[in-house]
């Protein structure tokens, strides 16, 4: 009987070794799926296509519905820089009137940004306008007394 025994106690204590090994292996994994750095490396190919693709979802989607929601087919040809002083005016007063009304903060920063784009943008056409005049020879100065616009 003590050899019954003896061979149950080596069983149990195997068992034992067996089940602390699966313990330190359950843990090192679970340790391994919390840890954001090891996750990144793994996984961080993923993460990088699935993000680009929404973005190029996102601005696709943006784009098509943007020129869906366009009134005129062609953008109107700048022929001077009067029209494009009248334009950068006409975008100003709409967005003026557009900013005073009330409305979340996320509408008030998207406002605020578009005015700020709207400026470049406008700076950017009348920089394109003056360079074209100029390699036409025809003289690069504008009539309109405001040399804001």
């Amino acid at each position: 009987m003590g050899q019954g025994v003896a061979e149950a106690e080596r069983e149990r204590e195997l068992s034992k070794q067996a089940l602390a090994g699966d313990v330190s292996a359950l843990g090192a994994r679970v340790r391994d799926e919390l840890d954001w750095r090891s996750r990144l490396r793994r996984d961080g190919f993923r993460y990088a296509v699935i993000g680009t693709a929404a973005v190029l979802l996102t601005v696709s989607v943006v784009v098509l519905r943007s020129r869906r929601q366009k009134k005129g087919g062609e953008p109107a040809a700048v022929t001077s820089l009067d029209d494009v002083a009248a334009q950068l005016e006409e975008i100003r007063e709409e967005l003026a009137r557009r900013r005073k009304e009330s409305g979340p903060l996320w509408q008030k920063l998207a406002l605020r940004a578009a005015t700020t784009a709207a400026a470049a943008g406008g700076a950017a056409v009348a920089r394109r306008a003056m360079e074209r005049l100029a390699g036409s020879d025809e003289p690069a100065h504008s009539t309109d007394p405001d040399p804001r616009a």
